[in-house]
């Protein structure tokens, strides 16, 4: 299994970003690799909605963000997928002690200053595998006590990513 995947079902995949060293920074990929939003199945539709659920729950309950990024761009790959960010504290004061900028914030310019200063963050391999280790216990815990990830419709099952 990728090192990175969190959790997968038939439709979609949620991962840690392999490109940006930011725990929590993760992505939101189709499996069936649709262009567009337009292109997906109504079962397909409804499961993209739980998955970005299921991300931003597992920001909050492993992060504490101040704030959650959902983008969307399919510029560099065209494919239907989503960049979920934790904007964090430290995220945020690396950014203005870099940017010298007042509220209210601008989430674009955050995110293209993270892109090109995520090593500056400090976050070491060892804090991503942290990062992915709890979140895929926490998708564990949530499938066994029948909640979040039980609550998505359509013909696409739910099937966390074991451990190991």
């Amino acid at each position: 299994m990728n090192p990175h995947t969190i959790w997968q079902s038939e439709c979609f995949k949620l991962s840690q970003s392999y490109d940006f060293r930011l725990p929590g920074y993760m992505f939101v990929e189709c499996i069936s690799n649709p262009r567009s939003l337009a292109d997906l199945q109504p079962s397909e539709s409804q499961e993209l909605v739980s998955v970005l659920k299921l991300a931003e729950h597992l920001l909050h309950t492993l992060i504490r963000p101040e704030k959650v990024y959902v983008l969307k761009f399919g510029e560099s790959d065209d494919r239907v997928h989503f960049h979920i960010i934790p904007r964090t504290t430290k995220l945020l004061a690396s950014y203005l002690n870099a940017c010298q900028t007042s509220p209210p914030y601008n989430g674009a310019l955050i995110t293209a200053w993270l892109w090109a200063n995520a090593e500056s963050l400090g976050y070491t391999e060892e804090d991503i595998s942290d990062f992915v280790s709890s979140a895929r216990q926490a998708c564990g815990e949530l499938t066994r006590r029948s909640t979040l990830l039980l609550s998505v419709a359509g013909h696409c099952a739910i099937k966390p990513r074991s451990a190991g």
